[in-house]
């Protein structure tokens, strides 16, 4: 059992450490932008929007992958236990052992992640309001994911 969720939490660190990459370099082309208006995003240029369109692809890829697989792999290794469990049960777990800084932070990002996979041309000023979001909100989000992925490497040391 312990190999294979090992296996899944390197692979999926592996992915994720990717996926940031991505989005960092997304937010480094993007970071005259912000804090975006309506104006700027009816005004983006080609580019812009290729660089947009990146970072919310892989802001959201990579919170798929820490939630489908990351995170339960890693309860269920710490834990010993490779039994279907409630998703809030493992994030909730996951905080008591000091591994996830918050469970209502994971939970807040979820969230922003759901947001910012519906785009509504009619609802241009919430889109704005959630790309904002994710711009000022991201180095939590960043800290959580390297918490997560040290706590792991420290496993991994210690054995």
């Amino acid at each position: 059992m312990r190999d294979t969720e090992a296996a899944t939490i390197e692979s999926s660190i592996k992915e994720c450490n990717n996926h940031m990459a991505k989005c960092m370099r997304a937010r480094k082309l993007l970071a005259s932008l912000f804090p975006l208006t309506v104006e700027k995003f009816e005004n983006l240029s080609e580019d812009q929007v290729e660089h947009l369109d990146q970072l919310i692809y892989r802001f959201t890829k990579m919170q798929d992958s820490m939630g489908r697989r990351l995170l339960p792999s890693l309860y269920a290794y710490v834990e010993a236990d490779d039994s279907p469990k409630p998703f809030l049960t493992i994030i909730a777990r996951l905080e008591q052992l000091s591994i996830l800084t918050s469970a209502e932070d994971w939970q807040f990002f979820r969230n922003l992640r759901n947001n910012l996979a519906h785009d509504y041309p009619e609802s241009i000023g919430q889109t704005v309001d959630t790309l904002n979001t994710l711009d000022t909100e991201f180095e939590s989000f960043a800290t959580m994911y390297e918490k997560i992925r040290e706590y792991w490497r420290s496993l991994q040391k210690d054995q």
